[in-house]
């Protein structure tokens, strides 16, 4: 699901997406520094560790994770460009959004076994690191005159999807 997602939210920011194509990438490369830190060393987000379910990993980070940073950076982009164009209003509006994501997945996550907590409980500073490196990545895009899609609909399609996993 979250390939498919990361391919859908590019194909329909086609535009956007090349204008910031190196943004993206640095996305990308850093969102799985940021996670490879984390996993092997405790940094940032605290102390987890990957289930086996989110496909194969490079140096105990799934590379579909990688890619999940920036498809979350794409799609809360493109929600926020719906209330301003302002790149710190924006980059602030679009980390709040991602933070709230993450708040919503990790009961999600920890069920299913994507990913587990030394000693069972999410820290805080996981969240506030969200929110750094979510803004820290909002603030590289390059504005784009018209926005030519509206991915930021994987966002609710994702918030459906896990809230059913968490009744079940």
């Amino acid at each position: 699901m979250l390939l498919f997602s990361f391919v859908l939210v590019v194909v329909e920011e086609g535009r956007w997406v090349r204008y910031n194509i190196l943004g993206l990438l640095f996305i990308v490369a850093s969102g799985f520094f940021v996670e490879y830190l984390g996993v092997n060393f405790g940094y940032l987000f605290g102390d987890y560790q990957y289930g086996s379910t989110l496909g194969p990993k490079f140096k105990g980070v799934p590379i579909t994770i990688a890619l999940n940073w920036a498809m979350l950076c794409i799609a809360s982009r493109s929600m926020v460009n719906l209330i301003s164009n302002d790149v710190w209003i924006s980059s602030f509006l679009a980390a709040a959004v991602v933070t709230a994501y993450d708040v919503l997945l990790e009961p999600v996550a920890i069920k299913f076994n994507w990913w587990s907590w030394d000693g069972g409980n999410i820290p805080l500073f996981n969240y506030i690191c969200w929110f750094v490196f979510s803004f820290i990545f909002q603030l590289i895009f390059r504005k784009v005159s018209k926005t030519t899609g509206r991915s930021f609909w994987m966002i609710f399609v994702h918030a459906i999807f896990y809230w059913i996993l968490v009744l079940l």
